[in-house]
């Protein structure tokens, strides 16, 4: 007679929004990432755990059908239910979102940024401004940087977990096989035409670029950084000992004429400049190109969000032109693609710092966890990457459109800049607005998104708010562009 397997561990279950069973199956990998439950544990049967818990069997059935399907469980002969190997790692990295709906999201066990803070120069390197807590919940999430999760199908979700959650491979094999799937993602998405073994994998860009400074002798050196740019990207290259130099741009980005002989490196979002979210024209880009083979120097080319543009011919990468493969450094991340939560990010090196990032990478021990390189690689393989991005695209556009029609209507002040392409509009004002202050109202009203001011770093020091529109419905854009409109008409009324 087979022994019953005990409930010796404990499940929150209080504060959860959902099916019963979805809400069980996040507590239940809570469990598993505290180590109340380890990888080979036998776990109790559907009818122990729900008398346990005061719970419908069939709620716990679910549970385990839905964690079985993503790969943490594995049903054996006998009716015996069992964590599978990897889960534990899977679950501390948030390879588990709200579930199919939300793969690989915020959830409870997938509250994942584009990577860690950390403290730099103080003078150059602030801190990711956000706004303040609000005081109510948040109705319109409108933080710019997020994909909707909710988009992806749950079918080819599913798909792509169970190949993952197969044992036979090793970490190393998931990141091999996970690098030749991003080069054809690369040449079919982007036009960009790489060597697998050019492509190294990070938990996230701040993770790459702080071992790209390492290992193409940045520390020390002065790199041009976009001013307003991106402050975690400036933040790691702080922290790597790079010397941050602050380069005013305009509507087409970054200006060559701007650069200096002995700047070693500049970082640029030439797809949609983050912040303003302004696209790179040709005639700059062989300016920039020019700058950097004239001087030995590197251009450190961030595509966060290059997948997503609207009603406008494509703009390949900075690295696909002609001699570019020399001198740019390549950085994609599938935080905008599919979710933060999956963090994987990449970097595509000239081929002569293959061997210094090879090293250091066995030195640091930066690892993609094998579970979310094994779900990217099948994502791909099974042309779900491409399904999506399609769905995406079109979603993305809608309401896109839907929100900068609302603002026109309700916010005659501003102007929305970065239409184009990406995931966020910033919309800036023609008078003078004390953005901090409005975005702190506009929290406290329920709706959240970004100061631009934050992240000017010279002498000139631009406002806006940063708005993100790929989580807000369609119906709900004109909600959202009336509470902006008169919280900044009030503040700009006072000012």
């Amino acid at each position: 007679m087979r022994t019953a397997t005990p409930v010796n561990f404990t499940l929150d279950l209080n504060g959860r929004s959902g099916h019963r069973s979805s809400q069980l199956a996040h507590a239940l990998i809570e469990a598993i990432a505290r180590g109340q439950i380890h990888d080979g544990d036998r776990l109790p049967s559907t009818r122990t755990l729900a008398a346990t818990f005061g719970l419908a069997r069939t709620a716990v059935v679910g549970a385990y059908e839905e964690l079985t399907a993503a790969g943490f469980l594995v049903a054996r002969p006998g009716g015996s239910t069992y964590v599978e190997r990897g889960a534990a790692a899977a679950a501390r990295a948030g390879a588990f979102g709200a579930g199919p709906t939300g793969a690989f999201g915020a959830g409870p066990t997938g509250a994942f940024g584009v990577g860690p803070a950390g403290a730099g120069p103080p003078p150059l390197a602030p801190t990711t401004p956000r706004p303040a807590g609000p005081a109510s919940p948040v109705t319109y999430d409108l933080r710019p940087g997020y994909a909707d999760p909710g988009l992806i199908s749950a079918r080819d979700w599913t798909r792509a977990m169970r190949l993952a959650s197969t044992p036979a491979r090793s970490a190393r094999e998931a990141q091999l096989d996970l690098r030749d799937q991003l080069s054809g993602h690369l040449r079919r998405a982007r036009g960009l035409a790489v060597d697998p073994e050019d492509i190294f994998l990070f938990p996230s860009v701040s993770n790459a670029l702080r071992a790209v400074a390492v290992t193409c002798g940045l520390a020390g050196q002065p790199v041009a950084f976009e001013d307003p740019g991106y402050a975690k990207a400036r933040l790691a290259l702080g922290q790597a000992g790079a010397i941050i130099r602050p380069v005013p741009v305009d509507d087409d980005g970054i200006r060559a004429q701007d650069l200096r002989g002995s700047d070693r490196a500049c970082y640029v979002t030439p797809a949609h400049q983050f912040p303003l979210g302004g696209r790179m024209p040709v005639p700059r880009r062989a300016d920039l190109l020019a700058w950097a083979a004239a001087g030995g120097a590197l251009v450190l080319e961030d595509d966060y969000d290059g997948e997503f543009r609207y009603d406008v011919p494509p703009l390949n990468p900075l690295r696909s032109m002609p001699a570019a493969a020399g001198h740019v450094v390549y950085l994609g991340t599938s935080s905008k693609i599919l979710s933060r939560g999956l963090r994987v990010s990449w970097a595509v090196l000239p081929a002569r710092f293959r061997a210094a990032m090879a090293g250091y990478l066995d030195r640091a021990g930066d690892e993609v966890s094998q579970v979310s390189a094994a779900f990217l690689a099948s994502f791909i393989a099974t042309g779900a990457l491409t399904r999506h991005q399609s769905r995406a695209m079109r979603t993305y556009r809608a309401r896109q459109e839907r929100f900068v029609a609302a603002c026109r209507d309700h916010i005659p002040a501003a102007r929305a800049l970065g239409i184009e392409a990406g995931l966020h509009v910033t919309l800036v004002f023609d008078r003078p607005l004390d953005d901090v202050a409005a975005a702190g109202r506009l929290a406290e009203a329920g709706l959240a998104c970004l100061p631009l001011s934050p992240f000017c770093v010279g002498p000139v020091r631009r406002s806006g708010l940063l708005c993100g529109y790929s989580r807000l419905p369609e119906t709900m854009a004109r909600g959202a562009a009336e509470l902006i409109g008169r919280v900044t008409a009030d503040l700009m009324a006072v000012g």
